[in-house]
């Protein structure tokens, strides 16, 4: 699956916990890509691309203001 600047995204930790973030970076290599994501328990990560579980789906902003 193709990852982006700004996605947010599922992943594993080495410990199996799930944690969500924002990917910021992604350091691309012959072997695998590397994705820098700032987590949201305030954590920076750096987590191979095997370790990805999902993007997380983007929330319409604009739908909750139409009434």
């Amino acid at each position: 699956m193709k990852y982006f600047t700004g996605d947010t995204v599922k992943f594993r930790l080495k410990l199996g916990e799930i944690q969500e973030g924002d990917v910021l970076f992604i350091e691309k290599s012959f072997r695998e890509n590397i994705l820098y994501i700032n987590g949201y328990n305030r954590r920076a990560y750096r987590i191979p691309e095997k370790r990805i579980i999902s993007k997380v789906p983007k929330k319409n902003k604009s739908a909750r203001l139409r009434n």
